[in-house]
């Protein structure tokens, strides 16, 4: 009896499951088996742990090493990832262009990072720019914007979004907003602004595959700061009804496009908000109950629902 033989007579002994057959048999015949998803996660890993590391560093033994050594050698580092992606890079093209190498993606994101941390210590020891530091996130967000596109980067990309985001809540805030409105008319104008640069990225076929990513921070960003604005004021401000709307259009968006994700947004986002007009008509801690188990299992339901329509439409 031959390998393969012993294989199924042991998957029909019940010793083996299909699954576990399929793989071992495939390993018998030489077959090549994918790792590529586990290889990318494991370097994704690899990078996040070497940034984790370079911080500790400079925050136990920033004293005993100086501020030359720290700067010069992030600033290295910083300058070594990215001349190595402008050496090793494809040709720019308003397309999606596949990485030339598994490490590639992953030594532009440890470029950015280190970068990151070079100017936040710089700022931090020298105080370069006084009150005006935040503009060091908007400077930084143009060059992961164009690190981005030029590489094809999702996960610069998002980077480059979350600096703008974090640069939208300082300097906004800090001049129209007290701080007791959770930067809502900030994270509202950086969603509209988002959408706005998504929006004529796809329309003018430059890395149209990134709209999904300006979409995503878009609907989230959008939809916390209504919700916030619909817990703190209920039915008495525009939040609600523009809550609503915005959920129309999500939901709209996810059964054009068949993207379940975004219809998954809808009807949690819809939930929360649901929740709380809800719970302010709701007196007596057996009534919260009873409507927090009941809506619960409604929107898991809902949810297993619409998801297998979902895959049956696809």
């Amino acid at each position: 009896m031959n390998v393969a033989s012993l294989l199924k007579e042991m998957h029909r002994a019940g010793t083996l499951s299909s699954g576990q057959l399929d793989v071992l048999t495939e390993l018998h015949l030489k077959k090549r088996y994918s790792v590529h998803q586990e290889l990318r996660a494991a370097v994704y890993i690899g990078v996040l742990l070497v940034t984790a590391g370079v911080g500790l560093t400079i925050r136990q033994y920033f004293a005993q090493l100086g501020d030359i050594a720290i700067v010069g050698s992030l600033t290295v580092g910083a300058l070594g990832a990215f001349l190595y992606c402008f050496l090793k890079g494809k040709p720019w093209s308003g397309g999606e262009v596949e990485s030339p190498n598994i490490l590639f993606d992953y030594v532009l994101l440890l470029g950015c990072t280190l970068y990151a941390a070079d100017v936040g210590y710089i700022e931090t020891q020298f105080r370069l720019l006084g009150d005006s530091w935040h503009n060091y996130l908007l400077v930084s967000a143009a060059l992961f914007f164009f690190l981005a596109y030029r590489f094809d980067n999702r996960l610069v990309l998002s980077m480059a979004l979350s600096t703008l985001a974090a640069w939208f809540g300082f300097q906004l805030s800090a001049r129209f907003v007290s701080f007791h409105d959770y930067y809502r008319e900030s994270a509202i104008a950086y969603s509209l602004v988002t959408f706005a640069m998504g929006c004529l990225s796809h329309r003018f076929a430059v890395k149209k595959h990134f709209f999904d990513i300006y979409l995503n921070f878009t609907v989230h960003f959008l939809l916390v700061a209504l919700l916030s604005g619909v817990f703190q004021y209920r039915f008495a401000s525009w939040h609600l009804p523009a809550m609503a709307a915005a959920i129309a259009a999500v939901a709209v968006w996810s059964m054009r496009t068949r993207r379940f994700l975004y219809m998954l947004y809808a009807i949690l986002y819809g939930y929360a908000c649901l929740g709380i007009l809800v719970l302010e008509f709701t007196h007596g801690a057996a009534a919260t109950y009873i409507y927090g188990i009941v809506s619960s299992l409604a929107v898991i339901g809902l949810i297993f629902v619409l998801s297998r329509r979902f895959k049956e439409g696809t």
